[in-house]
């Protein structure tokens, strides 16, 4: 795992420079290379083949060709075999050469047969053209910068404006996403020219021309459809895990799971535990502001069952203060969902002590792990009952308990349909559009504008699906990459830690996505084929407990630990106004629970502080 950058410019960029801003991904060396015009970058985190003859940027064995790789791909070994075949002849054991070479034997067709998650460029020396491409779940993060005959790319945004070229401007489309779903969506960011490279896609840059194109490798998730039996689809889920669990386990350095007591967590460690070649370490997690509310007892559970290497982190995060001001560095942009904090703590925990974790992102947005998607199996008397959603709406407090159902209502009542996920995921509601806060000349901009056209995209698309499925196919394109692996990356490589997540494996993905709803959620029970396939491997009582679990207590920190630091940052701010300083005294009197709001706003205000953006 590593991280990559590089630029075309006839401007003078220190590509050093930018190799330094992202050093943290990469600590255990850093290299460049330079052709005129052109300069790749990259640091480096040690994984596979740790000898100095696997550092990058390297070139391939014809001269032709230069690459930068950030990631992992687990299918490399069956790849060079495929390759060694035809007469490629590899002279190294690392998986970036595989990729290297694999190119240059089948171009861009390579991308498609690449099982991992990866973000790389590939610069060839003879047509004069670069390769960017990004992994088909967005794993793995790739921005780019393109403007004024300037193109610059890397795997953190800072690592683009370390090239002192970028002009920061706000994009508003990026603001308002925001101020919906806790962070920017598909392509968008927060910056005017600064693009994210979508999943599943590669760009080609002609040095030449200075232009590009922007092309899938792979449509993701095309809609199929399995015709096999729930027998089957059990048994066959069972081996595609496991089969991609034992493809992960390949490295050449000790790896260790993250471990929360859950059905996906314990899966990993049972087939970790039978397919690793030495002890498998586990880590579990609990943090002083959990308030007893974790999965300790559970995980000491698994890790004696499996007999695994067992490690209990006892966190505190008493310094939230300046945990959230080092997190907002290394996100590059706000981010509003406090999950990463967590996060951002075991794997400070383990910093210098490990490099690589599994864990268990995309169990749920494959087999229905939420509570979003049991609902959506009775869609039809949900969407009934949202007809009558006036008789509840102002009857309803903000902090009670019932407010998360009545939102879920209040998307369903959408005179528009394909507005309802958006509606779903969005942490506001009724009349309270998040650009009122601002002033008439930003709202009035921010309302010009479309929040959700991402979501409006892929519910046309999948729009003959059944609700659930439909709901599962926008999750893997959206919430997957654009939150929770935003959030996993930039947590975990801050601190130089590498997380696989072996659910996301293509093999497994395809298929799962293929099967019907009526396998995933059966009544009032979510991941029904999942704990089914996993019978006889993760034990019962942990198969067919409730779902524990606990949610950052930020809302509580704003009104007591976090309160005058929240009045003090937003005060502060170009964002304070009378109705922003109304949202702070009602939540803080706990008149009204405005935290989802006033954490984004905090977030964007520690951002715009660091910045040189105006709003």
């Amino acid at each position: 795992m590593c991280g990559i950058c590089g630029y075309v410019s006839e401007k003078s960029i220190n590509i050093e420079e930018m190799n330094l801003s992202i050093s943290h991904r990469g600590p255990d060396n850093q290299g460049s290379f330079q052709d005129s015009s052109l300069a790749l970058g990259h640091t480096r985190l040690s994984i596979l083949d740790l000898s100095d003859e696997s550092n990058q940027p390297m070139v391939s064995r014809s001269g032709r060709y230069v690459i930068v790789y950030n990631g992992e791909i687990y299918n490399f070994r069956e790849l060079k075999r495929e390759l060694q075949a035809k007469g490629v002849v590899f002279e190294k054991e690392s998986d970036t050469e595989v990729v290297l070479e694999g190119f240059e034997f089948w171009g861009v067709e390579l991308f498609e047969k690449l099982n991992g998650m990866f973000s790389f460029a590939i610069y060839d020396r003879e047509l004069n053209r670069i390769y960017i491409a990004r992994d088909r779940f967005g794993v793995k993060p790739l921005y780019y910068y393109s403007a004024n005959s300037d193109f610059i790319f890397g795997s953190e945004i800072k690592s683009i404006l370390a090239s002192k070229v970028v002009k920061e401007e706000l994009e508003y489309q990026g603001l308002y996403e925001y101020l919906h779903f806790a962070t920017t969506l598909g392509e968008t960011t927060f910056y005017k020219n600064i693009k994210k490279l979508e999943p599943g896609y590669y760009l080609e840059f002609d040095l030449d021309k200075k232009s590009f194109k922007i092309e899938p490798y792979r449509l993701n998730y095309e809609v199929t459809a399995s015709m096999d039996s729930l027998d089957e689809a059990i048994e066959k889920t069972r081996e595609l895990f496991e089969a991609s669990v034992k493809r992960q386990l390949v490295s050449d350095v000790p790896i260790g799971i993250f471990l929360s007591g859950g059905i996906d967590s314990t899966a990993i460690t049972a087939y970790a535990t039978k397919h690793y070649n030495g002890k498998v370490k586990t880590f579990s997690a609990g943090f002083d502001f959990d308030n007893g509310n974790n999965e300790l007892e559970s995980a000491k559970f698994i890790a004696n069952h499996f007999g695994t290497e067992h490690h209990e982190l006892h966190i505190k995060g008493s310094n939230t203060i300046d945990i959230l001001d080092s997190i907002n560095h290394h996100f590059d942009q706000p981010f509003g969902d406090a999950a990463n904090i967590p996060l951002y703590l075991m794997s400070q925990e383990l910093k210098g002590k490990e490099k690589v974790v599994l864990q268990g992102d995309g169990g749920d947005e494959l087999f229905a792990g939420y509570h979003r998607y049991q609902r959506l199996h009775y869609y039809k008397t949900y969407k009934f009952i949202s007809k009558f959603l006036f008789l509840f709406k102002n009857a309803t407090p903000k902090d009670s308990p019932k407010y998360k159902g009545l939102r879920f209502l209040f998307a369903l009542n959408q005179n528009d349909p394909s507005k309802e996920m958006a509606y779903i995921l969005s942490q506001e509601m009724f009349d309270e559009d998040p650009a009122d806060y601002f002033t008439k000349e930003v709202k009035n901009r921010l309302q010009s504008l479309n929040p959700f056209y991402r979501y409006e995209y892929f519910y046309n698309k999948f729009k003959e699906l059944d609700p659930v499925n439909r709901a599962l196919y926008t999750d893997m394109n959206i919430i997957l990459p654009d939150l929770y692996f935003e959030k996993v990356d930039r947590a975990t490589m801050a601190n130089s830690l590498e997380v696989r997540v072996p659910f996301l494996d293509n093999e497994l993905v395809d298929y799962a996505m293929s099967l019907p709803s009526k396998y995933k959620v059966k009544g009032k029970e979510k991941k029904y084929l999942l704990k089914r396939a996993f019978r006889g491997v993760v034990p019962d009582e942990i198969l067919f407990a409730p779902k524990k679990g606990f949610g950052v207590p930020f809302q509580h920190w704003l009104r007591t630990s976090m309160r005058d630091f929240m009045l003090d940052t937003v005060r502060d701010s170009p964002l304070h106004n009378s109705k922003i300083e109304e949202l702070m005294q009602e939540h803080i009197a706990k008149r009204k629970d405005n935290g989802y709001i006033l954490w984004k706003l905090l977030n964007l205000s520690l951002w715009l502080k660091k910045t040189a953006i105006s709003i």
